[in-house]
């Protein structure tokens, strides 16, 4: 096989090059690589009206940056939303079924009381399950008992 022959079947190569790369891409979860490969197997199919391998590989660069800016961009991004302490401190009551005050990460919060039949007394540890908006969603790290209502 001659010089002549491998580059009319320069195509067989971009095919080939941009299924591994697809493969990788898909395999490891990189859209960079994923892109790489669509861009080769596009190449290939351009290859096949254009002759000269430098048209070839512009079209591959340009398609290459072009389809990997795109794949970024729909990779979600990981929330950095309340990770880093799951613990505040209340700092005004938080009544039942109402929304109090907690100290959380250096800040002050509106919270509420996941078990809405619970009040959480100020400098009391509460665990932050989850955000509403700008309201925490807390549970308190201890349950005490409440005096009954009976007269008995």
């Amino acid at each position: 096989m001659n010089l002549t022959q491998t580059l009319s079947n320069i195509h067989i190569f971009w095919l080939v090059g941009g299924f591994v790369f697809l493969g990788i891409g898909v395999v490891i979860g990189e859209p960079v690589a994923a892109a790489v490969g669509i861009a080769a197997i596009i190449t290939a199919i351009a290859a096949l009206s254009v002759p000269s391998i430098a048209l070839q590989l512009l079209i591959w660069g340009i398609l290459s940056i072009a389809l990997a800016i795109v794949l970024r961009g729909m990779v979600p991004k990981q929330a950095k939303d309340l990770h880093s302490n799951i613990e505040g401190t209340v700092t005004e009551t938080i009544p039942k079924g109402g929304l109090g005050v907690v100290s959380y990460e250096g800040a002050i919060w509106q919270a509420r009381c996941q078990i809405s039949d619970i009040a959480i007394t100020p400098r009391q540890i509460v665990h932050v399950v989850g955000r509403h908006g700008n309201t925490l969603i807390v549970l308190p790290t201890t349950f005490s008992e409440e005096p009954s209502d009976s007269n008995t």
